[in-house]
């Protein structure tokens, strides 16, 4: 009580430095309230604070995994604005009507300056197309200069003349039900390469594992179809002609005479420049946001991309996460503070009677709210570096491991479990925000009215 000996003495204006030690004082009478207040937003916070960190390393080292499968590069199919819908077409039905149509595909020139620009202002580069004949199964071609990387040229060297070249697994079978395509197929696909696969499903890890929320949403790409190459010798188009003669000839079968669009295929040889070519400039809290984006990526090979856009979904789940903990640190700060109030009734009355306003005693527990609010920053901050080292220890072999498997990579990849992001000063943020929320919702408990009868009932 001798800073408030001292305030009196001063003509009851209560200094900035004063109103610091009598909140400080309050959080040394009472410990263990102010105890609860810290334990309850540090153990909520410290959590998804480690969470925050580890996703960000794990996004860089699923990145890097995922793009050492095409040796470090990634490719991507990239266009611009929106095609015609393909329902402002006729269709045809019969083999007769092939001639109609045009099976050339086609390019629009002004789309495609724009992504080449695109590519170029991140330091990606436009090899080649890609398009596609939709029968009953899609019928993929993709440009030679696509998929060099993929083709053994002594297998290559050696596709017979009455064969089509094209990249797919060894061993590749039509799916099930399908013995019409099994059929029209025959023999005339030579295989002369194979496009890198991930597994089915996810890469977790055994057991619980908190690391498997992550991981669970994770994309795989098993790229078990075909793609037809082209060299630009016309062979596929007479190709797919024939294919489709023999498909219009079948009961029920049906062409959409639309043009047959390209697609370009943007190779980079940085993942992260692939992923900011294919992500929007604009974003809130670390989140990308698609609202006026008029590019559209996807990977053709790989997942990269994909990968990129699963931690933006956790990243927005994330900050949801954090708003609902906020919510639920305050009502448990709010609690604890109204019980706090109502036991410091004598100190608040006292308040008064020496000529504090009721702003000065808002500011005196303000000023002990953010000073909680500090301390649990610290706590939590301890906490979250706590919960790495734990999983780091237990962790990091196994998950190394795990996407070498995944990958199908002939090397351990590096893994990182902590990497600083922004959303770190949004959690700091909401943390804090905590002290002004609690302060709001208890100012009744500082009337004059519940002072008196809570020292009434005392």
């Amino acid at each position: 009580m001798i800073v408030l000996v001292m305030w009196y003495n001063h003509g009851m204006t209560i200094k900035l430095s004063d109103a610091f030690k009598l909140s400080w004082n309050n959080i040394r009478e009472h410990k263990k309230r102010s105890l609860i207040i810290i334990l309850t937003i540090s153990l909520l916070f410290g959590v998804i604070m480690g969470f925050n960190f580890i996703t960000s390393g794990i996004e860089e080292t699923t990145i890097k995994a995922s793009a050492g499968q095409t040796g470090g590069d990634v490719y991507i199919k990239a266009r611009y604005g929106s095609w015609a819908r393909n329902d402002d077409f006729d269709f045809i039905s019969t083999p007769d009507e092939i001639a109609q149509i045009s099976l050339e595909p086609v390019l629009d020139e002004e789309d495609d300056k724009k992504i080449r620009e695109r590519a170029e202002e991140y330091g990606g580069e436009v090899v080649g197309y890609y398009w596609y004949y939709q029968l009953d199964y899609p019928y993929q071609v993709i440009d030679k200069s696509v998929v060099d990387v993929f083709i053994d040229n002594s297998l290559w060297n050696k596709v017979p003349e009455d064969k089509v070249p094209a990249i797919m697994p060894e061993g590749w079978k039509p799916p099930q039900n399908m013995e019409n395509l099994e059929e029209r197929l025959g023999n005339t696909l030579y295989r002369v390469g194979s496009i890198p696969s991930t597994e089915i499903g996810e890469p977790t890890l055994a057991g619980f594992n908190p690391l498997n929320i992550i991981l669970a949403q994770l994309p795989s790409a098993t790229n078990d179809d075909f793609w037809l190459v082209d060299d630009g010798s016309g062979k596929v188009e007479q190709y797919i002609q024939g294919q489709l003669e023999k498909y219009l000839s079948e009961d029920g079968g049906w062409y959409n005479a639309a043009p047959v669009q390209k697609t370009a295929v943007v190779k980079f040889n940085d993942p992260y420049k692939a992923a900011e070519f294919a992500s929007p400039d604009e974003e809130k809290f670390g989140v990308k946001l698609y609202t006026d984006f008029k590019y559209h990526s996807q990977d053709l090979f790989g997942t990269t991309l994909g990968v990129v856009n699963s931690f933006n979904t956790q990243k927005v789940l994330l900050i949801a996460v954090e708003v609902l903990l906020l919510i639920v640190a305050t009502i448990i700060a709010v609690m604890t503070f109204a019980h706090l109030i109502d036991q410091d009734a004598s100190t608040v009355a006292l308040y008064r009677a020496m000529g504090a306003s009721t702003g000065n005693i808002y500011l005196i527990y303000l000023l002990y709210l953010i000073e909680l609010c500090l301390l649990a920053i610290v706590a939590t901050i301890m906490i979250a570096f706590i919960f790495i080292a734990l999983l780091a220890l237990t962790s990091t072999g196994a998950l190394a491991e795990r996407l070498q498997e995944f990958y199908s990579l002939d090397y351990l990849p590096e893994i990182t479990l902590f990497m600083f992001n922004g959303a770190f000063w949004f959690i700091l943020f909401v943390i804090m925000m905590v002290a002004p929320l609690s302060l709001l919702f208890t100012m009744r408990r500082f009337s004059a009215k519940h002072i008196a009868k809570k020292l009434k009932e005392d």
